[in-house]
């Protein structure tokens, strides 16, 4: 078996750096008091991954040594997985998906190097990727940046620490990304780009150790990064993990349970208080183990996990989009028929479980060295394949089923409704300010927030409180609310376009204090969280950072509607849809590269207005609620959404505001 971390440790080694071994029922019950935690939810196993399929892949080079390291996705029709390739002088590997295959892109030559290679990638956009590696220039490592602007890719080589490897990269924005590695002193290095330049930084090792090795980083805000690999002493090797809180690194205490030799391969953040690390490790009878921890933003505690493989197990990537949905990959290995396979670990806040992953034909080795998940879409896993002589990348991807929708009135009542949507608490029966107007889910479905009219925020499950506008005079009262895609924080709206951010949710613009045709009426995020838009009722639509952020793709503000338009919902391509009263769907961009228009009840009687929309998993679909608590479900055909259940025809206390799921 040939593992990411060997390759990586040997190439290492090379440079004179040390290496050493290494069911849900509709409900309005007495709601939950304040930010409850979701470590314990008992959330439905739906919202992870589990049904895993192989992509197709005509990414394909002169060499027959190439692989795949570490893979991002930002929408479903664009994800970019890097890794290493034989050919001298190459670039590194990449290869892109388009939504129908894998393909190879062409990647710059590094002059004069002997090796090349890609160990990371994050993507912020579909314009902006950054790849960290190293090249070797005469057996020394030297870092290695790539850039990517949509189209091509860029040569940054870092000379500020000539004998370095980088390891792992994660970007926040197109302004702040970290890049880690090793640095030729055997200690860490942390490369920061600040939208115009890299800067490196030197750690200091923790005391005792001779070597530290950072393997990757996952940031979640500019001032909320976690660091992990491995520090090793002159006899032992340990898992190392160092946070960063805007200013300074700072180390923490790993536990290292009953195994002898332990490291880090992969950490993956979800907000500013959970990571999950995990990697391989050697336990007390030789054997190879898995190894997991979880970070709650005070200490890591170690989790127990699925040991598969008679002959040893090594996760290597882990991706975690909420604190109930984390997926591992790694491989098992098997003395029956000396094989090695892949492997996938799936989180559900509650244990580890081990999904079935399919293997490459016709070889004797399928191993996946990353993973990314995006919640309306799917995971993907990326790795390789080797019959022993020919290496080629191999890539699996699994749907995200979070099946269900939940309704909320305007005196904080929530209706729930399919496997996917718990009821987690509510407002319904207590005394309310003002009237709520919205609701917006948690990535993974286990939480929600609802949002009224005078600002107040009320957070329920995994959702975490970040603050309001309750306690402030409001120019306009608030209309909608919306979730960073890491669950991480918030932005509310108002009716004069006001935002109003929280929690890891940045500031890009607003509509606020500008003359408006008609008022604002919601708010949506981009698929990064990267920017949103402001929909009004007249169907016209702001798109903020307005230099650089999500496009504007049509809109219905220069024509005549039959009714107003009361929400938006972006699909995981960043297409967005626009709904009236009377349940007209307006689809953007308009043309055949645009969302499918699935149907609309804009042409029959509605027993009451239509309030809102929710896109359904892999955006195949979308759900429609009227203010009665009626449901409609597009596509009408075998292969649509399913209906769970409606309030339409039964007393409400007060009238349907929201609808997510």
């Amino acid at each position: 078996m040939r593992s990411l971390l060997v390759r990586v440790l040997t190439a290492c080694a090379a440079a004179a750096l040390l290496a050493l071994p290494v069911s849900v029922l509709e409900t309005d019950a007495t709601p939950a008091a304040g930010a409850a935690t979701s470590h314990g939810l008992t959330v439905p196993a739906q919202v992870t991954a589990a049904t895993w399929s192989t992509m197709p892949n005509t990414a394909t080079a002169t060499s027959s040594d190439q692989f795949a390291s570490r893979v991002s996705c930002v929408t479903s029709v664009f994800c970019m997985a890097v890794g290493d390739i034989t050919e001298l002088g190459a670039g590194g590997f990449a290869q892109e998906w388009n939504g129908t295959t894998w393909s190879l892109l062409p990647l710059p030559t590094v002059p004069s190097a002997t090796a090349t290679n890609l160990s990371g990638i994050s993507c912020v956009t579909t314009s902006f990727c950054i790849a960290a590696g190293f090249a070797t220039f005469s057996s020394a490592p030297a870092p290695l940046i790539e850039q990517w602007n949509g189209s091509a890719w860029t040569l940054v080589v870092d000379a500020s620490t000539p004998i370095a490897a980088l390891q792992g990269v994660s970007c926040v924005n197109v302004s702040f990304c970290v890049a880690v590695g090793v640095g030729g002193s055997n200690q860490a290095i942390a490369d920061t780009w600040n939208g115009s330049a890299w800067t490196t930084t030197t750690l200091t090792n923790p005391s005792g150790d001779t070597t530290v090795f950072p393997f990757n980083v996952s940031c979640t805000t500019p001032a909320t990064c976690m660091m992990v690999g491995w520090a090793a002493t002159d006899s032992n090797v340990v898992p190392w993990a160092t946070s960063w809180n805007g200013s300074a690194w700072t180390n923490t205490s790993v536990p290292t349970g009953t195994e002898t030799f332990g490291q880090f391969a992969s950490v993956s953040c979800a907000g500013v208080s959970y990571c999950v690390a995990v990697g391989p490790a050697t336990a007390a009878n030789s054997s190879n183990v898995n190894l997991v921890e979880t970070w709650d933003g005070t200490s890591w505690t170690q989790d127990s996990v699925p040991q598969p493989g008679d002959s040893g197990t090594s996760l290597l990537d882990v991706n975690c989009f909420s604190v109930t949905s984390c997926t591992a990959v790694g491989s098992s290995a098997t003395n029956s028929g000396n094989t090695t396979s892949s492997e996938v670990l799936t989180w559900n806040g509650q244990t580890w479980q081990q999904a079935t992953s399919p293997n490459a034909s016709g070889v004797s080795t399928t191993q996946l060295t990353g993973v990314d998940c995006l919640t309306n879409w799917s995971c993907v896993g990326t790795g390789y394949s080797s019959d022993g002589t020919n290496n080629q990348p191999y890539d699996i991807v699994a749907p995200i089923a979070r099946n269900g929708y939940r309704f909320v009135a305007s005196d904080g009542g929530i209706f729930n409704y399919g496997p996917g949507a718990p009821f987690l608490g509510s407002m319904g029966g207590q005394p309310l300010n003002a009237p709520i107007v919205a609701m917006a889910d948690m990535p993974a479905g286990d939480g929600y927030y609802l949002a009224a009219s005078d600002g107040g925020v009320f957070n329920f499950g995994s959702a975490q409180f970040f603050g309001s506008a309750g306690n402030l005079h409001l120019n306009a009262p608030i209309v909608g609310i919306a979730v960073t895609p890491d669950g991480g924080g918030y932005w509310l709206v108002a009716t004069d376009g006001g935002i109003f951010s929280y929690g890891d949710a940045q500031f890009y613009g607003s509509m606020g204090g500008k003359p408006l045709n008609k008022p604002i009426v919601g708010i949506a995020p981009t698929p990064n969280g990267n920017g949103y838009y402001e929909v009004a009722s007249d169907g016209g639509i702001f798109t903020f950072p307005t230099q650089g952020g999500p496009p504007f793709l049509g809109s219905t503000g220069s024509i005549v509607l039959n009714k107003p338009v009361v929400g938006m919902a972006v699909t995981s391509a960043g297409q967005y849809y626009m709904v009236a009263t009377d349940g007209g769907i307006f689809a953007f961009p308009e043309n055949p590269s645009g969302p499918p228009f699935f149907g609309s009840t804009g042409s029959i009687v509605l027993n009451k207005p239509v309030v809102g929309m929710t896109l359904t998993a892999e955006d195949a679909g979308y759900y429609l609620g009227a203010s009665d608590g009626g449901i409609f479900a597009f596509p009408e055909n075998p292969s649509g959404p399913p209906f769970y259940g409606s309030r339409g025809g039964q007393p409400l206390n007060a009238p349907i505001v929201g609808i997510a799921g």
